[in-house]
Order: structure tokens, then sequence, then C-alpha cells
């Protein structure tokens, strides 16, 4: 078996689609399915069920897309090993993300770290946190960044820092009227005196109005059900959109309230925001977590990555925002 048996396999069980995985290997179609053809008659046993569309594999094929998997993922590891000699002149980085984190939170480290190491390769996989964990599992990716709950025998998990939800309501929104005064995102950027001292308010003060979900994400449909149902209520959902960047574009436009995280804030980009509430602290802070395979081999050159994302998350103004959070959190308490 040979490194490029097990990609174009693979290729094509995750495309399920001979011409959809030859576009993406940028070889023809015509080629690609004699291969697939010559492995299977090399193997004796059929990969593909092609009666099918798309197509799937048969068990035959699961068993041989997991090992191959498994295979890339050492094969990955000896190259990772070797490169290890040469100190960080060279070797490579597999990093694991949902879009949003790369654009709200990697993006700025991944810049730093290649103008530091510009001969190490940085791959970075975007994808939502099941599918994460699952390659963290199979060996695909060295790390990934986001939240959720992870066995403890399986992984390591380092919190990177607190992530914190605040209600987004359009200023055009009648509901402005019976809520206090509203934080900018100047404010919470700049920890300005009046986002030290606003006090969260109570969530059920919204429990009618339409909430915008995305479907999918850290911050889908199931984190505002978890974190309203925590406040008394069922959120009732005006409109179910697919991402969190979605969400705050649809809350601007008033045609909803939502639960939107700081760091959406900090990094979005956006010119135009809507009217920030904080909200308590157990309802709101998510910690963000970097996550790795227990017992599996880290090379240098991840551990450097890793090292330097700590470094700019404890000095950026995220750290900042934190610490202010943690700052007007006991401010509260005295209270």
């Amino acid at each position: 078996m040979t490194t490029q048996q097990l990609t174009y396999v693979l290729a094509v069980a995750e495309c399920r689609s001979i011409s959809k995985a030859a576009e993406k290997l940028y070889v023809t179609q015509p080629s690609l399915s004699q291969y697939i053809h010559s492995i299977e008659k090399q193997l004796g046993v059929q990969l593909f069920d092609r009666s099918v569309t798309p197509l799937c594999l048969t068990d035959a094929g699961r068993l041989y897309a997991e090992w191959a998997r498994r295979l890339l993922a050492m094969e990955e590891s000896m190259n990772n090993s070797l490169a290890d000699l040469m100190g960080l002149e060279a070797g490579s980085v597999r990093i694991g993300a949902s879009s949003f984190r790369v654009r709200c939170l990697l993006a700025r480290s991944i810049a730093a770290f290649h103008a530091k190491y510009p001969k190490i390769h940085l791959d970075i996989q975007e994808a939502e946190m099941k599918q994460l964990r699952d390659m963290l599992t199979a060996g695909e990716i060295d790390f990934a960044i986001g939240s959720g709950e992870f066995d403890a025998k399986q992984f390591h998990v380092e919190t990177l820092a607190d992530e914190r939800l605040y209600l987004a309501v359009s200023p055009t929104n009648p509901l402005t009227e019976q809520l206090p005064a509203p934080l900018t995102a100047s404010d919470i950027t700049g920890a300005s005196i009046n986002f030290l001292r606003q006090q969260p308010i109570d969530l059920p003060l919204v429990a009618e109005e339409p909430f915008v979900a995305a479907n999918a994400g850290e911050y889908d449909r199931g984190t505002l059900n978890a974190v309203c149902q925590a406040c008394g209520f069922t959120p009732k959902i005006g409109y179910s959109v697919r991402t969190i960047e979605t969400v705050f574009s649809f809350v601007c436009a008033n045609m909803g309230v939502a639960l939107l995280p700081d760091s959406l804030i900090y990094y979005g980009n956006f010119r135009l925001h809507p009217n920030y509430y904080s909200l308590p602290d157990d309802a709101a802070v998510n910690p963000i977590l970097l996550i790795s395979r227990k017992n599996a081999y880290m090379s240098k050159a991840a551990s450097a990555y890793a090292l330097l994302l700590r470094q700019l998350v404890d000095v950026g103004t995220w750290r900042m925002g934190q610490g202010a959070a943690s700052y007007m959190s006991e401010e509260r308490r005295m209270k």
C-alpha cells in the first residue's frame, strides 16, 4: 500500500463522488476511477458501493479507510520526528478549528508564526467540533481549538481563555426602552467605565422576543437553548441561520435578538454593532480550549505554535477584556 493509494481512497470516501475527488486531487475522473478499480482488484474486495448516489463505503471500505487514516497519521508523526532532528527549520503543524475560530482567533497567530518560522508548513482544517474530535482521535490533526466536553482519558485539554456571551439587540428594537443602558462594542473592547459598572440583565426579560440562532457551530441552537433554559425559559426561534456571523447581521437588521460571543466583538472587524447587555457569569462564560490527543507525539513545530498562541492570548486585547470581566464580577459580588 502506498501513500497515494491511501490518500486517493480517503478522498473518494470523503467526497462520496469520483468526480469531486478528482477535482480535489487535480486528476482526471477516468484515471481516478481506474485507479480505484485497480486498488480493489489488488485487494480482492470492493471498497465502494457504486449502486447508490452518492457513493458510500462498503464494510471492507470502512475498514480500509479506518486503517488508511491511522497509517497516514503514523507517517505524518514519523516525518515530524525526522523534522525535529533539524530543529525548527522544517516540519508541519496541523491545526483544527471552526471557520469562526480561524477568522476571529487564529489568523493573527498564524501570521505571527509564519513570520517567525517561514519554513514550517501550517495546515489549517476548518470543521465543526464533532468532526474535529474525530480528526484528533484519528491523528489527522495535532490539536484543535474550540469548546465543549472532552474525555479526559482520551484528550489533553488546556484552557486558553474565557469567552463571554452578551445579549445583542438592535438599537432600533423597541425592547431597548425596557432594558438598562447598553454597552457599545467600544465599551467592551476598551473595558470602559460603563463596561465595568453594568449589571447583568435578567434574561427572562426577553423571553417573548424572537431569537436568531445558528444551525451549527459552538454557539448553535443547542447552546442558546441551554443558556435560556438555565435562566428559566425556552427561547422562541424566529430565524435559524447557518453561521454566527449571519446571526450577527440578522440582529443588526432588527430581525431578532441573539447571544453573541465577545470574540466576535473583539476580532470580527464589523463597522456597525448592535447594543450589548451583560449576562450573569454562570450563564455567560465559556472556556476556549486547546485540545490534543493524550500520549500523541507532539512535534517541536506544533509545540512552538501552541506556545505562541498562548502568548498572544495572554498579552492580547482578549486577556485585557477577560481581566476587566473578572474585575467586574468581583465588583458585583462586593455590592
